[in-house]
């Protein structure tokens, strides 16, 4: 089932074309990555996807009962001046004892814990939203970059927890290992075109290079 399509989306800042006819189809379920360069409208696209941004032109459509969650790597859906445990046990409308458990989870000390989140390194930031993330309720994620700050052990509990999660997800990333254990397939933005390959990021460079 049809979950996310974009039909030819132009978006343009004043004579520069950042998104140029770009058409996407998620289904239901899936894990789809996207790449291109920087500057190739990737952020831009999210943007759009989440009502950020219009589109100059094109459409988008996104089936009945989405629930959208955005992982950004800005970190600015984070309430700084929360606790770590406050801001956990509200978005999962959980008691602390309960909150500091599903923190241990993601990695956090039991010092961490009582933190305000202003306090946290980036990857610990990074680690907190995908947290909030999985107690949203969203059964669609779009992710921006979610591996950058994250040290080795992170990245597997983000893995593990897109494992486990089942709804939909389109991630940007650049993270070869990470694509490689997670997404089905890739979407590529190549010369302002999106270009589709099937598996992971070694499978995109064998086909690259098959090309060329």
């Amino acid at each position: 089932m049809s979950l996310l399509t974009t039909e030819k989306l132009v978006k343009e800042y004043g004579q520069r074309r950042v998104v140029s006819g770009v058409s996407i189809h998620v289904n239901a379920g899936e894990i789809v990555g996207l790449l291109g360069p920087n500057g190739a409208g990737k952020s831009v696209l999210l943007k759009m996807l989440l009502e950020k941004e219009t589109p100059d032109a094109g459409e988008i459509k996104i089936g009945p009962s989405i629930s959208i969650g955005h992982y950004s790597q800005e970190h600015e859906t984070l309430d700084f001046n929360q606790t770590v445990v406050d801001a956990v046990r509200y978005a999962g409308e959980m008691n602390e004892g309960r909150a500091t458990a599903f923190l241990l989870h993601y990695l956090f000390t039991y010092k961490q814990v009582t933190q305000k989140i202003s306090e946290l390194s980036g990857g610990e930031r990074s680690r907190l939203q995908l947290a909030l993330l999985v107690l949203s309720g969203a059964n669609f994620l779009l992710l921006d970059e979610p591996t950058n700050n994250l040290d080795i052990a992170s990245a597997e509990v983000l893995e593990e927890a897109l494992t486990e999660f089942e709804g939909t997800v389109l991630v940007i990333s650049h993270d070869r290992y990470f694509l490689d254990r997670t997404v089905e397939r890739l979407l590529a933005i190549e010369d302002g075109q999106l270009v589709e390959y099937a598996g992971g990021y070694s499978d995109y460079l064998e086909k690259k290079a098959k090309k060329s």
